[in-house]
């Protein structure tokens, strides 16, 4: 009987002690937030026009200035419409004013905004990582709802990523884009930018806060025409970056039935296959393809910074040889690639095709490109061939390049078709 009470007096202490500890962990979220919700911003973007809310986002007082941080996404229609859009910003206690676009990162989504009035408190910044799974506190105004904290955890940098990001394990909200995220005490580890749902969250590592903030004067201001060119020069540099080095290397390949193709050209590249061999089709398919799971935000409109490419191996034992040419053709011809823009964005896609012969091999080669209108130097490119030696087998591939110049479309586009050969 002793043992037993004995037991009994543990599991009761166990099973009370459980909504203690919850409470207190609630407590001291309750306490970060009391003493930080003075350096958080709402900022609205507004229809100058009708004086209607278009969109919202956070922001966070990260110097004794008064420079607000925030995304270059939740700002970006101050860059591409200044006559149509102006944004405030709201603070805590309700009160707003105007903000003014001082600076600018689009390739790591950051922008430096300020207001008619300082506040009295300012998030410092912790631009070190932390170790994985330390406690973070992301904070913001999810949906237009209010201030509010979410806790969630550090799980490290992203390894395989064009764009460097920290994986939060916590729910990130739209409305939350732009506030801070931070330790206990208080420094900032970085910024809310994106979430994939199911709280697999990203932000922007607090080191880039730092440099843009080095780089940024109180008294700078943007104006449309000067954002734009800014835009254009992040964008082409960053472009010319990855693709130099890319281009500077053999490409690696990967062996598909009889044939040697492009694979894993990239660690930030994302790689899968499988093959559909379904008994109503008359062939049988088998898919690589390869893809940057990130892209740059440009505006509401259009995406850039896209990086994929994919094969397509078409094979059958069903068909005679004009039958399967056929429908080898068809298959060509109704691949569609969308790359997200307006008409107001980029020109229409212009193409040119020819006969290659590479490596003892022949291939059909069709390079399509369209021109951003607003950014010139900038466009988006997709090649698409297929091989043509084979009466009952073909491979095809697309190579999908948002955002590069001209000059390294060309260039790695050669470069991808004179990688493809037989295997041996």
């Amino acid at each position: 009987m002793a043992r037993g009470n004995g037991r009994y007096v543990l599991l009761l202490v166990s099973l009370l002690g459980t909504p203690i500890q919850a409470e207190a962990a609630g407590t001291e979220t309750q306490d970060i937030f009391e003493r930080h919700k003075n350096g958080i911003v709402l900022i609205r973007v507004l229809n100058i026009s009708s004086d209607a809310k278009v969109s919202v986002g956070s922001g966070f007082v990260a110097s004794p200035a008064g420079l607000i941080v925030t995304n270059y996404h939740v700002i970006s229609d101050l860059v591409h419409k200044p006559d149509q859009y102006r944004a405030e910003v709201v603070r805590q206690d309700g009160t707003s004013g105007p903000l003014v676009l001082l600076n600018f990162d689009a390739i790591h989504d950051l922008a430096i905004i300020k207001t008619d009035s300082a506040s009295s408190h300012y998030f410092e910044l912790r631009p070190e990582p932390l170790r994985k799974g330390s406690r973070v506190f992301s904070i913001g105004t999810p949906l237009d709802l209010g201030f509010t904290i979410v806790e969630g955890t550090y799980s490290g940098l992203l390894e395989e990523s064009l764009y460097e990001k920290v994986h939060f394990t916590g729910s990130i909200n739209p409305g939350m884009s732009g506030g801070p995220a931070i330790i206990a005490d208080g420094p900032v580890v970085g910024v809310n930018v994106a979430t994939a749902g199911n709280q697999v969250s990203f932000l922007v590592p607090a080191k880039f806060v730092k440099k843009l903030l080095d780089e940024t004067s109180v008294n700078s201001r943007l104006d449309g025409k000067t954002a734009l060119q800014q835009l254009r020069t992040q964008l082409l540099e960053h472009q010319d970056s990855y693709m130099t080095k890319l281009m500077a290397l053999p490409l690696p390949t990967t062996a598909l039935n009889q044939y040697r193709l492009p694979w894993k050209i990239a660690p930030f590249l994302k790689c899968w296959g499988d093959t559909d061999r379904r008994t109503e089709n008359l062939f049988v398919s088998t898919t690589q393809e390869c893809f940057s799971e990130d892209h740059l935000y440009v505006s509401r409109s259009q995406a850039s910074g896209i990086f994929s490419f994919k094969h397509d191996l078409l094979t059958t034992d069903k068909l005679n040889s004009l039958r399967f040419f056929r429908l080898y053709q068809n298959y060509f011809k109704s691949h569609q690639t969308a790359i997200r823009a307006d008409k107001e964005d980029v020109t229409r896609f212009r193409c040119n095709s020819d006969f290659v012969m590479q490596n003892a091999m022949t291939l059909k080669a069709v390079m399509c490109l369209r021109a951003y209108k607003k950014l010139p130097g900038l466009y988006d490119a997709v090649l698409r061939a297929a091989t043509l030696d084979k009466n009952d087998t073909g491979v095809q591939t697309t190579l999908v390049l948002a955002g590069v110049s001209y000059e390294n479309a060309t260039r790695f586009g050669r470069k991808y078709l004179e990688s493809i050969s037989w295997t041996k």
